[in-house]
């Protein structure tokens, strides 16, 4: 240790290190005991890297007995000694948090399920002192996991108070503690080397994946990532080769390309778009065939691969078979071989192709400084071992990794501020401003780039209006102006609203009028609806589609026409008309084709009318009637409770507005069962953007007021729910 770290005293059942004098921010590396004894040496010299940075390092060592003990002690820590931060080491239980899935971007799990599956496994237990939670139980075999619920009474939404992230050396590759000890030492040798030569630490290589069925392999949405990254490094964006944007469809095989690019010494950052799972990242699907010749070879032999892939996971082999030689016009010797021992070993070898898994990364050793995984589990620390983990602890020099412990949203905005990076704030302080629920950082928090601007950048820890409304004018670079507009709303500064759309109209930063389009959402002085009307045809496709998305929801009559423009004028960004149609489903299936109907009547470029309007209502059918399905279910009282749920439920992806006083009916009918009039309640929680969600909070507290006994259960929903939309009610 420096010799400014001293020896204090032992907390609970293990040993502190604290700084001789507290003045500045503190750092807490929460490591157990044993890993400590394993690894002294190292745990302390990555201690003494982090205090020559910035924060002054704190070792907490314990045998950790659960989260409630490791988060008394970081808030502690947090109210009387400036935490600005901590890094869990080794073995730290595991929050596993339930009754939150709203603070996911898509996780939707009936929790009837094993908890181990239904429940996010979370370190914004310990990062968001502000949360409240309910214990429930830990588990009898995985004893590291802990169960929680989310409080009635806690805040509904996520705003961390310090950062954190998991290192996490595995048993699998050899002993872990000798992992440990190697990790550590290359974040030591890093952080040296920004401190001796700052202008080799700028993140000026970057490379961006996009996988198969990301973004619905959508061209137009995979294409503005040249527009975002050049705008959030702008070292990276100085000339043609220090940026890459590699689509799965370059060549049928993707995996030998992405193993070299992240084996690159000077890459600093990777983003995968793509599907996973904890031990493998998805980078392409079947390869497409280039040319006759290899259609009748390769094209072939990967069609009958699927087809046999699918006879042999199918609950019915003779049904999948039917499917088989009906949907590829081929007769049943086509996978006759499918169970053969040698076709399976070569299938398999041919699946592997087409992804990325952990024996391969260890093998690999990744050098790129910082992956993020926009994906599905590639986090997921419930495992003995993970994608984001792995590129971290095998060899190489990659030093930090974003992943998500459970599944994401396909159309989450995975790259928000994510230019705080190029200003020189830490992953860390950059994942703390965009946590959702299941993100999470694997490896050193304390990791970040030297700057790649002349100034300073802004203290975080600021919490002064007038410091922040500095920061929004146009003089400062976009990502630090949208940096500047998030903190005000944090701050509850009383004009931002107005500041925001103002900013949305006159910016041509992407990113920037993305921050303004998020943050927005959360007034009702009807602004929003007015950069709704904006954002409709706006340059960047993730805006558009993300409009597409939130017109539904509001379900305003001017939505209607909004989407009847989007539908016409966008036809040919595929993932933007997916959200168009579903969010015209929002609305009476004629109504939309009405207004469709009376734009293409007067303009002069629908080459073909008749068959245009035929296709938009073949695309809408499907998705209307499942809305006036869901909205007759709600209040057919003839149907069981259970058969009118499963309607229900699936207002949590589509919370139509319409049905709203339908939902309160049944929520105030006190001849139904509890359970089901506490599932409605919760489903309201996700009517955030409906026009009528003020209606909705008065109608609940009508009801909570006017019965004195109503059921607990019951009356813990409806106040939950009244939290999450009055976050939406500014």
């Amino acid at each position: 240790m420096r010799h400014s770290l001293k020896y204090l005293a032992s907390l609970l059942l293990g040993t502190v290190f604290l700084p001789a004098a507290a003045q500045r921010h503190t750092f807490a590396i929460v490591i157990d005991s044993v890993s400590l004894s394993k690894c002294p040496e190292e745990v302390r010299a990555y201690a003494d890297a982090v205090s020559a940075e910035g924060p002054e390092a704190v070792i907490l060592s314990a045998v950790w007995s659960s989260p409630d003990q490791v988060r008394d002690t970081l808030k502690k820590f947090y109210l009387n000694n400036s935490l600005e931060g901590a890094v869990f080491i080794g073995d730290i239980p595991v929050p596993m948090i339930r009754r939150a899935q709203h603070l996911t971007s898509a996780f939707k799990m009936s929790e009837k399920y094993p908890m181990r599956d239904s429940s996010v496994p979370s370190d914004r237990f310990y990062d968001d002192f502000d949360l409240k939670f309910d214990f429930v139980c830990r588990d009898s075999v995985q004893t590291e996991f802990f169960y929680y619920n989310l409080s009635a009474d806690s805040p509904q939404y996520i705003a961390s108070d310090i950062y954190s992230a998991r290192i996490r050396p595995s048993g699998i590759y050899g002993d872990k503690y000798a992992e440990l000890s190697l990790y550590l030492r290359k974040v030591v040798r890093y952080k040296k080397l920004l401190a001796s030569q700052p202008e080799l630490c700028k993140a000026d290589r970057i490379t961006s994946y996009t996988g198969h069925g990301s973004f619905s392999n959508s061209l137009a949405a995979w294409k503005d990532e040249t527009v975002t990254l050049s705008e959030q490094f702008p070292d990276a964006a100085k000339t043609t080769g220090d940026t890459r944007f590699y689509i799965y469809d370059m060549y049928p095989y993707m995996k030998d390309i992405m193993l070299s690019e992240i084996s690159r010494a000077d890459l600093d950052v990777v983003l995968f778009h793509e599907h996973g799972m904890p031990e493998r990242q998805y980078l392409t699907g079947t390869p497409p065939a280039w040319d006759i010749e290899e259609y009748y070879t390769t094209g072939k032999y990967l069609a009958r691969c699927a087809a046999r892939t699918r006879i042999r996971y199918g609950d019915d082999r003779e049904r999948a078979k039917a499917y088989v030689t009906e949907h590829y016009g081929v007769d049943s010797t086509w996978v006759s071989d499918a169970f053969d021992p040698e076709v399976m070993r070569a299938d398999s070898l041919e699946d592997l192709r087409t992804g990325i898994v952990l024996d391969e990364i260890q093998k690999t050793a990744p050098n790129v400084r910082l992956a993020i995984f926009d994906a599905c589990y590639n986090g997921d620390f419930r495992e003995p071992d993970c994608v984001a983990s792995r590129y971290v602890m095998a060899p190489g020099e990659a030093i930090a990794a974003v992943g998500n412990s459970v599944n994401v949203l396909q159309d989450k905005s995975s790259s928000d501020l994510l230019g705080m990076l190029a200003a020189g704030y830490s992953v860390g302080q950059w994942l703390q401003q965009v946590n959702i629920l299941e993100s999470h950082i694997l490896g050193d928090p304390t990791f970040r780039f030297s700057s790649s601007f002349a100034f300073s950048s802004p203290d975080l820890s600021v919490r002064d209006d007038g410091y922040w409304m500095e920061y929004t004018s146009e003089q400062w670079p976009s990502e630090i102006r949208a940096l500047a507009l998030h903190k005000l709303y944090s701050l509850g500064y009383r004009g931002l609203s107005d500041l925001l759309l103002k900013t949305y109209r006159t910016s041509d930063s992407y990113m920037l009028r993305l921050q303004c389009f998020h943050l927005l959402a959360h007034y009702a002085d009807g602004n929003y609806l007015k950069l709704l009307t904006l954002s409709s045809d706006d340059p960047y496709e993730f805006i558009r589609r993300k409009t597409a998305h939130y017109l539904g929801q509001t379900g305003t009559d001017e939505a209607l026409d909004l989407l009847a423009k989007m539908y016409l004028n966008d036809i040919n960004s595929k993932r933007v008309i997916f959200n168009v149609v579903f969010a015209a489903a929002h609305f009476p299936q004629e109504r939309f084709i009405s207004r469709l109907k009376d734009l293409v009547d007067s303009t002069a470029f629908v080459h073909d009318p008749e068959k245009f309007l035929e296709d938009a209502s073949k695309a809408v059918e499907s998705p209307s009637s499942l809305m006036q399905s869901s909205a007759g279910a709600i209040t057919d009282s003839s149907l069981k409770p259970g058969r009118r749920l499963m309607f229900i439920s699936g207002m949590r992806n589509n919370p139509y507005a319409s049905c709203a006083d339908g939902l309160l009916d049944i929520v105030s009918d006190k001849t139904l069962e509890t359970s089901f009039r506490v599932s409605v309640a919760e489903v309201l929680g996700w009517y955030v953007r409906a026009w009528n969600r003020g209606h909705i909070v008065e109608r609940l507290g009508e009801i909570l007021s006017s019965d004195d006994q109503l059921p607990d259960e019951l009356r813990t929903e409806i106040v939950k729910t009244m939290g999450r939309l009055n976050d939406y009610l500014r």
